[in-house]
């Protein structure tokens, strides 16, 4: 299900200054996006979806680069400030609902967007396949997950002699001792062998966010964090390293 919190509706929710306040991990996002959508061809003439867009966060990096672009979203607040983009982008098309309800033909797209959902999702599986359904043969996906296996976490695991953590694939929800929202991360492993079994092979798979720490944030200007982020999704990807808070993955409908 792509239901997102109800934080999102919530007047006194300001998801865009939520993004003011990480132009790190926007940024981050932003070059493991374009670097994905690279790698897709013949863009000019394909259809991309959008699923939980938000505001639009996203859309300027892809919407210059496809024919059309559907912005899909839950929240009715984020889908109006969405819109705003359509003054820019005449390519845009907007629509309110959620995945598994919508009314969308099967094999209607060349490429989905799934960011920033999957961390409050408790079953992926459902989403999986139904982008799956609208996608077309050899349709792309890309795909970002909260990655449970990050450096830290490995870390704390090996300090506290949890040696259990390095073979165990369940995923942890973080904000269940907190009593706080759902936002569940996943292991690499999972959402591959999930991929897999639902008619998907995976192209490119790295983490993101790779500096996202405080004293970082701290010691670097915005630019040099930026630069090191770029050769930490390079190394990620050829070594197969996902110590980052967050994973891409580009994966292609079989």
């Amino acid at each position: 299900m792509t239901k997102k919190t109800t934080s999102y509706d919530d007047p006194s929710f300001d998801y865009q200054r939520y993004w003011q306040t990480r132009k790190y991990e926007d940024q981050s996002e932003k070059i493991a996006l374009v670097k994905l959508l690279k790698l897709i061809p013949n863009k000019r003439n394909k259809k991309i979806i959008d699923i939980s867009a938000g505001f639009g966060r996203l859309a300027t990096q892809y919407a210059p680069l496809f024919k059309k672009c559907l912005l899909f979203e839950p929240s009715e607040k984020l889908l109006q400030e969405a819109k705003k983009l359509k003054t820019e982008y005449k390519n845009l098309r907007f629509e309110r609902g959620f995945l598994e309800k919508s009314s969308l033909k099967e094999g209607s797209f060349d490429v989905a967007l799934l960011i920033r959902v999957l961390h409050h999702l408790k079953d992926p599986e459902n989403i999986i396949k139904e982008i799956n359904k609208i996608l077309k043969p050899k349709g792309f996906l890309i795909l970002e997950f909260a990655n449970k296996f990050h450096l830290k976490n490995r870390i704390k695991a090996f300090f506290k002699m949890n040696f259990g953590f390095f073979t165990e694939h369940q995923p942890e929800d973080i904000h269940k001792k907190r009593k706080g929202p759902l936002f569940i991360n996943y292991h690499p492993n999972q959402i591959k062998t999930l991929l897999l079994s639902n008619g998907f092979r995976i192209n490119k798979c790295f983490s993101v966010s790779n500096l996202r720490h405080s004293v970082f944030k701290k010691i670097f200007p915005l630019k040099i964090l930026l630069l090191l982020e770029k050769s930490q999704q390079f190394l990620s990807e050829v070594f197969n390293n996902y110590t980052g808070p967050s994973l891409f993955i580009l994966a292609q409908k079989k």
